[in-house]
């Protein structure tokens, strides 16, 4: 292999290497999900590439490996990767087999609860969402009817004060349910998720990378120099020629003499 062949493929080696820094932060993502990933920590600073899924049955996002703390620590805040959402078309698809009332009823509830979830979690500073349903037996030889029940729990963005709306929550879930006719029978919960150390970490810029979010440092640093080595090398290898060949002419010259 001549010397200038030699080093171009030294060189697309070390920016082989260099490249291969990153890490799946998630795989299996639907194409929805990984943009939202993506999108998120872009506007942070994190570099991340979105490509199709080894199993080619979905989406997976890629990191450097130093950033993969901070990213997970992010998408931690923002409630990302958003939960699958199932609408009640997909809980009751048609599959052609018959199930019991214990079943239908478990898969009603769980629909239900995925309808409002989704909706309360499109209002501004809502994390997370999670609705669970009380829906009492029928009694079909009495005269007393119990009232279904809800719970909720809301996980929002610091300063969000959804405390505030309450109410309109507790709306939407009784209008949402039936049976649930008393609103006094909704109870909500709110938690604030605390992103007091992601914030020190992102204003500090706390993560092992280059301003320019490219490459690790040490890989930016790495392919220099050895690209440098392999110059030097080269350098001295021809200059062991030209020498060598210098002294051949000599004692060439001297033995026509």
């Amino acid at each position: 292999m001549s010397p200038r062949l030699w080093l171009a493929s030294l060189a697309a080696s070390a920016l082989a290497l260099a490249a291969c820094g990153k890490t799946a932060l998630f795989a299996n993502l639907d194409e929805q999900q990984a943009n939202q990933v993506q999108s998120t920590l872009l506007a942070a600073g994190i570099d991340a590439d979105k490509r199709p899924a080894d199993n080619k049955k979905g989406w997976t996002v890629d990191v450097a490996k130093d950033d993969l703390p901070l990213a997970m620590q992010l998408l931690q805040a923002k409630g990302l990767p958003s939960a699958p959402f199932e609408s009640m078309g997909a809980v009751f698809k048609k599959e052609g087999f018959v199930s019991s009332p214990l079943e239908e009823r478990a898969r009603y509830l769980y629909a239900i609860a995925q309808e409002l979830e989704h909706t309360l979690q499109q209002i501004d500073g809502v994390v997370t969402a999670r609705v669970h349903i009380a829906l009492p037996e029928s009694d079909p030889i009495g005269n007393k009817e119990n009232s279904a029940s809800a719970a909720v729990v809301i996980i929002e963005q610091p300063g969000a004060a959804l405390a505030d709306r309450e109410t309109d929550i507790k709306a939407i879930v009784t209008d949402a349910v039936e049976g649930l006719d008393n609103i006094n029978r909704v109870t909500v919960k709110f938690f604030e998720r605390d992103n007091s150390e992601l914030s020190n970490a992102l204003q500090h810029g706390d993560r092992g990378k280059n301003h320019l979010g490219v490459v690790p440092v040490a890989a930016a640093v790495g392919v220099p120099a050895l690209l440098g080595g392999i110059g030097f090398v080269l350098l001295a290898r021809s200059g062991l020629r030209r020498r060598r060949g210098a002294a051949a002419d000599r004692e060439g010259g001297a033995g026509r003499a």
